[in-house]
């Protein structure tokens, strides 16, 4: 049985992750539903807008994370599992333009197609991307929980003395 809270994590990071993805949504259909790009870089674009608060509200939110430790390790995580699954969510939304295209003359339908598409692609990483960055995040929070605890429990800083 999962822990509680692994829970509370999963549960927030899937709230963030809807959020961005509702973000991403939004965007995407502007973009490519007003024809202002085309697939490939109106999905770039939307996943690259949801992506920063998606990362804001897991770190802050759902794992806790305050400051500036670790920061530089905790973006570098993110970015690599996050652009690994945005690649997957990109190409396989230009994909299905490129085999929509042709079949659909109708904007909107084909808008709708690919935000379908854009949504389902990022499921199958949806679990991996978390276990990643939990061990990003949660592994920061563990050794920040475990030296307070440390200095809670021995309030007396090395080198001095008490009376």
């Amino acid at each position: 049985m999962l822990g509680q809270n692994v829970r509370v994590r999963f549960t927030r990071y899937t709230v963030a992750s809807l959020v961005a993805t509702g973000i991403s949504q939004l965007v995407l259909f502007v973009l490519y539903g007003w024809g202002v790009f085309g697939a490939l870089v109106a999905s770039t674009v939307a996943f690259a807008v949801g992506a920063v608060p998606h990362f804001v509200m897991i770190r802050w939110w759902a794992w806790g994370q305050r400051g500036m430790p670790r920061l530089t390790r905790q973006v570098v995580g993110y970015l690599v599992v996050t652009v690994l699954g945005g690649l997957v969510s990109v190409l396989l939304t230009a994909a299905a333009d490129w085999l929509v295209g042709p079949l659909v003359a109708d904007r909107a339908a084909r808008t709708l197609v690919l935000n379908v598409t854009y949504v389902l692609s990022g499921l199958p990483v949806f679990v991996a991307k978390y276990a990643f960055l939990d061990r990003v995040f949660g592994q920061d929070a563990y050794e920040e929980t475990n030296s307070t605890s440390v200095r809670a429990a021995n309030p007396v800083a090395p080198g001095t003395t008490s009376a």
